[in-house]
């Protein structure tokens, strides 16, 4: 990955390159989209918005011709500009400037926000769109299933159409926060070594953005029709931004207590494997850390708290 991260850095045609071929392999593969958009990132963290800026251009200008001469149609172009290498370009250039994690997080989770209310704005029923997608996409299982079993998937498609705008975004900006990461990860490989590991233990959440989930329960809580489901596919993503301030303090207390790296294996497997309702748990300490700075108390009298937001 350092050797790939050298490449990119090499020069504009090198990048190119990169974020081409990987976007181009992608729609076979589609995780390695992640290398692409992560190259934007770094080009964009290293030599800063205008060469983003430029990358990102040359790169929709060659994905567009590939498309449209082997396709007959430069939509995906378009699709990897706005849902990969434009996020990416936007939280690069925002992490470059402010230095701060948190606060760069919080722009991904604004972008999740501003997608789930761009959705509930231009649809009028939501999770009835969402329902008659899911029945395309199931109608073939369902005819091989028996009548008790088309009962049971059409109970459990009627509940996922519900929060499928929550979920969509929440893998969204989980991928973006995921190439952001990777490519915060080269740059400290390459000039500061170990340096993405410290800003990681240290993420914390502002407060602001705990108030804000306050008032998104209180929506939900009251039951307002539209608006209250509105609020839980927002309150999604917002519990995607406290798992990683989760995750992050677990990295920090592993840190400062020097345990071995198994215990944090652990915590992956059992959360992302056997138990996926375990980061609800890690979401809910992520929150709590906001106010309460568990580092600071783990680390015992004498230790500083991460700075507020």
């Amino acid at each position: 990955m350092k050797a790939l991260a050298s490449f990119i850095l090499r020069g504009q045609s090198q990048a190119m390159l990169v974020v081409v071929g990987f976007a181009v392999l992608s729609l076979a593969l589609p995780p390695l989209s992640i290398l692409s958009g992560a190259a934007v990132a770094l080009v964009t963290l290293r030599h800063g918005m205008q060469a983003g800026v430029v990358l990102m251009a040359g790169a929709t200008l060659v994905v567009g011709l590939l498309a449209a001469f082997s396709l007959g149609n430069p939509a995906p172009a378009l699709m990897f500009l706005t849902a990969l290498w434009l996020p990416l370009w936007m939280l690069g250039s925002l992490l470059r400037a402010s230095r701060s994690l948190s606060l760069t997080l919080m722009l991904a989770g604004g972008l999740g926000l501003l997608g789930v209310l761009v959705v509930y704005l231009l649809l009028d029923d939501v999770a009835g769109w969402w329902h008659g997608i899911l029945l395309q996409i199931f109608n073939p299982v369902m005819g091989e299933a028996g009548l008790a079993d088309q009962d049971v998937i059409l109970a459990a498609l009627e509940s996922v159409s519900r929060v499928m705008t929550g979920m969509m975004a929440v893998g969204m900006v989980l991928n973006a926060v995921i190439c952001l990461f990777l490519a915060r990860g080269w740059q400290a490989q390459l000039f500061n070594p170990g340096g993405f590991r410290e800003e990681f233990q240290q993420l914390r959440m502002g407060r602001s953005l705990s108030g804000i989930t306050v008032l998104l329960v209180l929506l939900y809580v009251l039951q307002m029709g539209a608006i209250s489901s509105m609020a839980a596919d927002m309150l999604i993503v917002l519990l995607s931004l406290y798992m990683l301030q989760g995750l992050a303090l677990a990295h920090a207390v592993v840190a400062m207590k020097q345990l071995h790296i198994a215990w944090l294996i652990g915590l992956y497997v059992v959360a992302f494997v056997v138990l996926p309702q375990l980061m609800l748990a890690v979401a809910a300490v992520g929150l709590l850390d906001t106010w309460v700075d568990l580092r600071r108390r783990v680390a015992g009298p004498g230790a500083g708290g991460a700075g507020e937001e």
